[in-house]
């Protein structure tokens, strides 16, 4: 996928200020699995993704790689994670891949933000997105 720089430097900085409370909760990887941190799922496919994905590890995020099956990702990685107080779980993925997981959370009641709003995402976009387990329902 092709990206012009100003496309990319808007979704940065819509990252940016979508996730500035969460940097700062951020802790280094070791630490994530303790119920503490951020994790940031990209698409390893994506240039662009890929890159945020390890600028977000060298500031101490936890990242996941999108993967084939977006249904296994989120079961067996992100929705016991999702279901933890105390983490946070972003990502920067194609307008499809975001729908799919936000709607996943919305499932178990997890709050969702999103930095592009859906009547303007063309075909390509990369869509900035947040998950908050703060306040989710935990499955028992």
């Amino acid at each position: 996928m092709k990206t012009g720089r100003r496309d990319f430097l808007v979704t940065a900085s819509l990252a940016t200020v979508c996730m500035r409370g969460s940097w700062s909760a951020t802790l280094p990887s070791g630490h994530a699995a303790s119920g503490h941190g951020l994790t940031i799922v990209f698409d390893e496919h994506l240039a662009d993704s890929h890159a945020f994905a390890i600028r977000a590890r060298a500031m101490g995020a936890r990242i996941v790689p999108l993967g084939n099956d977006i249904g296994m990702l989120w079961l067996k990685r992100l929705m016991p994670l999702a279901t933890s107080p105390g983490n946070t779980i972003a990502g920067l993925t194609t307008h499809a891949n975001a729908f799919l997981l936000t709607r996943f959370a919305q499932g178990i009641g997890l709050q969702v933000a999103q930095g592009i709003s859906e009547t303007h995402v063309a075909s390509g976009t990369l869509v900035m997105w947040q998950l908050d387990a703060d306040g989710a329902r935990t499955s028992s």
